[in-house]
């Protein structure tokens, strides 16, 4: 199947977890893909055999119109935009310092932000459309404990029903996904303990789900033919973990 033959794909936080599954779904799927992290050495490693073009750069901290200018050069015109990348610090309100606040939120929300205005301004004026999508989360609107974290998702999840709104008319839609517990380096292999709590929290089958689940939907959510009149979905990949509450002790 080639649902994205000559489309342009750049995928950021592309190095690990979810990330590199969808860039990796999007190549078996056609379409051309810059993969674009701030690890570079975890790039050539997960993108070392393939046709994807790599990227390093830190999209919370660089410019954007270098990032932009190097994903031109690298792979053209971007169709297809799916901001994965995003971080989160151990903190609760009262201990957060605003350093920490500044990077989850340059990160999470304004790296992000002015990424996809610089991208969609291009896809405006070429007047061809095009699909965005962001990674959420489920902490977009059930607490964690990490209120940073949570308030950074939960406008990224507000930006994408007003971007929905702003771009539709020009053929663009823009929808999130927001992943449950999602195996990845930053989760990994859950213990015994953690196991038996999944097993009564995650609906479906009780277990973790894989990079490769919220790949699949990414892929769907970005086909013009699967979901091309669908924007402003934020659709949970989760196996109905966010049915139930799970974040109090």
């Amino acid at each position: 199947m080639e649902w994205f033959s000559r489309k342009t794909a750049v995928v950021t936080g592309a190095a690990h977890g979810i990330g590199r599954s969808v860039a990796h779904q999007l190549v078996e799927l056609g379409a051309r893909v810059v993969a674009v992290d701030r690890d570079r050495d975890a790039l050539a490693s997960a993108f070392a055999h393939g046709p994807i073009a790599i990227c390093r750069a830190d999209v919370a901290a660089d410019s954007t119109d270098d990032l932009v200018r190097a994903i031109g050069e690298l792979g053209g015109p971007v169709d297809l935009l799916v901001n994965n990348v995003g971080i989160d610090t151990a903190h609760g309100f009262l201990d957060l310092e605003p350093s920490d606040f500044d990077r989850v939120f340059n990160a999470n929300l304004r790296g992000p932000w002015f990424l996809t205005r610089a991208l969609a301004d291009d896809m405006v004026r070429r007047a061809n459309g095009g699909a965005i999508l962001f990674i959420s989360s489920l902490h977009d609107h059930i607490v964690r404990r990490r209120p940073h974290y949570s308030a950074s998702k939960a406008a990224v999840a507000m930006l994408v029903r007003e971007l929905a709104f702003e771009l539709g008319p020009y053929g663009i839609r823009v929808n999130a996904i927001s992943p449950g517990v999602i195996a990845s380096a930053a989760v990994p292999e859950p213990t015994p303990e953690e196991t038996e709590r999944l097993r009564h929290l995650v609906r479906l089958r009780g277990v973790q789900g894989r990079a490769e689940d919220v790949a699949s939907m990414a892929a769907v959510l970005l086909s013009d033919r699967w979901s091309g009149y669908v924007t402003g979905a934020n659709v949970p990949v989760d196996g109905g973990l966010g049915l139930v509450t799970w974040s109090q002790p």
